[in-house]
């Protein structure tokens, strides 16, 4: 039966116009049936859902938004972990293409370079060894992490690598390297929450506001933009420079709200949905390394032109002229495969939830849609 707004009963109105005057609060006229009475506002909605209840009503009116939800649940939960480990697998498989040229470069250019003059021979078999444990570390911990298998070691060989990674390639100075490293960390801190019971939730804590690091650092970028605006004495330049201005303003605002609500567990699975869209569209538009190679009388061409240097810590010595445009481009795509499982970090906390230790752990992305029944 459906629950009516007020009581059967009726009510007799008290006051000096009100002898003998009954007022019916039930809404319906007397002598109507129960079964014939619809409700004004729908069990189940409040004033803060009831829009998007509508709609979720209007929705599984035509599709069931719950079967949906349980056949391509698992689908989806596979999707985001494969984008999560989607640069541990990129970068896996052109190290095993490259590897020599990644053994020269670590110990050449970047963490062993002091030792490359005295023992080029040492230096050589470290690079090679540590490039093998990474490159086992990322190959095999991403396929057992994407079937399910011995999720323990996984994350314990995938995590290892994220630290060991900026320190082995001379990279700790790169501030948006660090950032995005650390925020994939959180991702991986979080999947391990999930997935082994004995981590806890103190693990899934610290993954959680690990997750916006790299937003925290695109925000100071903004910061540092808004105030270094060049003076002008253009009218026009003034009001484009006051444009943007307000534009960096209110990006930076945004994200330190954004990234202040995910750590501390506040309406987080909604944001980091956002957030994890906003960096999709971003590593797109910076990245989009398919954009710059195609094919040429059976040659690979690059983009030069539209292929700018991407954010990368060099040593002294080492200036941007010394690189080749295929290097130049492997940045782009490695740049674009770790902003992409950055992305699958915050999908996993629109999915996973914040946690037990969170303002507010009981969040729903999805809310239950229910019916009204006879």
């Amino acid at each position: 039966r459906k629950t009516p707004l007020f009581s059967k009963e009726t009510s007799t109105a008290s006051g000096p116009m009100s002898d003998g005057i009954e007022l019916n609060l039930r809404g319906v006229p007397d002598g109507s049936p129960d079964d014939d009475f619809q409700p004004l506002v729908k069990p189940g909605l409040n004033k803060q859902e009831s829009a998007y209840q509508r709609f979720m009503l209007s929705l599984d009116e035509r599709v069931s938004v719950k079967l949906l939800t349980r056949i391509w649940g698992p689908r989806l939960e596979f999707v985001v972990r494969l984008m999560l480990v989607a640069t541990f697998l990129d970068d896996s498989f052109h190290t095993v293409i490259n590897f020599s040229k990644h053994t020269t470069e670590i110990g050449e250019h970047w963490i062993l370079r002091w030792l490359a003059s005295t023992s080029s021979e040492l230096v050589s078999a470290i690079a090679i060894v540590a490039l093998l444990i990474g490159l086992l570390a990322q190959s095999v911990g991403s396929i057992s992490l994407l079937a399910l298998v011995q999720p323990d070691n996984a994350t314990k060989a995938l995590i290892g690598w994220t630290i060991a990674q900026p320190i082995l390639y001379a990279q700790l100075s790169n501030s948006e390297f660090v950032a995005e490293s650390l925020s994939l960390l959180g991702g991986l801190l979080m999947v391990r929450a999930h997935l082994v019971p004995d981590a806890g939730a103190v693990t899934q804590l610290i993954g959680r506001m690990m997750l916006p690091i790299v937003y925290m650092y695109h925000a100071g970028l903004f910061l540092l933009s808004a105030f270094t605006l060049e003076e002008t004495g253009s009218f026009a330049s003034f009001v484009s420079s006051l444009s943007m201005f307000v534009v960096y303003t209110a990006v930076l605002v945004g994200l330190a709200i954004g990234s202040t609500l995910v750590a501390a567990g506040l309406k987080s699975r909604l944001i980091a949905l956002v957030l994890a869209l906003i960096n999709l569209g971003y590593v797109f538009y910076e990245h989009p390394f398919f954009r710059f190679i195609w094919r040429k009388n059976g040659e690979w061409v690059y983009d030069e032109e539209n292929m700018s240097f991407p954010s990368v810590a060099l040593p002294t010595d080492v200036g941007l002229s010394d690189f080749e445009p295929e290097q130049i481009y492997d940045m782009h795509r490695y740049y674009f495969f770790l902003g992409l499982s950055t992305s699958g970090a915050l999908l996993l906390l629109a999915q996973y939830g914040p946690g037990k230790i969170a303002a507010q752990k009981d969040e729903v992305l999805l809310p239950v849609v229910a019916r009204n029944q006879d």
